[in-house]
């Protein structure tokens, strides 16, 4: 099944302590990147949450969220580093003596302030947290993330499909029309050659006529083209019925198609063949604009 790179998911869990809410979001990206966001003490399920997003997400950027509060205010006290406060304190007066300025008058409060900023003088200290009665949510959220990236996978499924149906029936009618032209060649070239020799009384010799026509059939022909295209349809559709990630192969699938059809565009030498084809490349550039979101 296709997937695409583009989704959402949300997990959360909440007991007497704590509340904890995931958030996970995932954008196309050429690789697999995988950002993770948490509270320090929930910082033993990184490797864990990441090893499970990449089992599941072959491609794209993932953002993982995850927000924690303390219900009680009993599970989270501060502890204040009275010897480092100090010795900041006592730094402050030596830059005073330094700068000469140490009979300036400090603020007590706002020292007080500064030193409340400092690093490590306020410490937080969290109670007691099982990280892993959060695990089943964050599986929740990886769920909810891969499913709606299936359900977004499935609506370019059938996308595709139309598409390449598309194409296929376009290509059907160039296939109808290819050898009218050689047939409106030859009659056009046999009546341009009847009224170029009527006034010499010279008759067209239909082997050399036939050879004109031959050399034209053979330079326009674009059978080939027409058998590879619709090999390459038919492997398309093969590739998006697979279980596995199919971006990369599509992208470069969507090549060979742009190249035959520029080919037959080229060999054509008919309007309304050159007509189809711009129409063909309208949905294979269709087809590339949404290879860029899936897996």
């Amino acid at each position: 099944m296709l997937k695409s790179m583009t989704g959402f998911g949300r997990g959360s869990y909440e007991d007497a302590d704590f509340s904890v809410n995931i958030e996970m979001k995932t954008v196309n990206h050429r690789y697999n990147e995988v950002a993770i966001r948490l509270p320090r003490f929930l910082n033993p399920l990184e490797d864990k949450i990441r090893k499970t997003i990449l089992k599941t997400v072959s491609r794209g950027r993932i953002d993982v969220f995850i927000t924690a509060d303390y219900n009680v205010s009993g599970n989270c006290t501060l502890k204040v580093d009275k010897n480092l406060a100090a010795a900041y304190h006592k730094a402050l007066q030596e830059v005073g003596v330094a700068i000469g300025a140490d009979a300036a008058g400090i603020n007590a409060a706002a020292e007080i302030l500064y030193l409340s900023k400092c690093p490590d003088v306020i410490n937080v200290k969290e109670g007691f947290f099982d990280v892993e009665s959060v695990w089943p949510k964050v599986e929740q959220a990886v769920a909810n993330l891969v499913a709606m990236r299936e359900t977004e996978g499935g609506n370019i499924y059938g996308d595709f499909i139309y598409r390449a149906d598309l194409i296929a029936e376009k290509l059907a009618q160039i296939e109808e029309r290819s050898p009218l032209v050689v047939e409106e060649y030859q009659a056009k070239l046999q009546e341009r050659l009847t009224n170029l020799l009527a006034d010499n009384n010279i008759k067209v010799e239909p082997e050399r006529l036939l050879q004109e026509v031959a050399i034209f059939a053979d330079r326009t022909s674009i059978t080939e083209e027409i058998v590879r295209l619709k090999s390459h349809i038919k492997q398309f559709k093969t590739i998006i019925a697979s279980d596995q990630p199919v971006g990369r192969k599509l992208d470069f699938l969507i090549q060979e198609f742009n190249r035959e059809a520029n080919t037959i565009a080229s060999k054509a030498n008919d309007y309304t063949m050159a007509q189809i084809v711009v129409e063909i490349k309208a949905e294979i550039e269709k087809i590339r604009e949404q290879i860029q979101n899936i897996e």
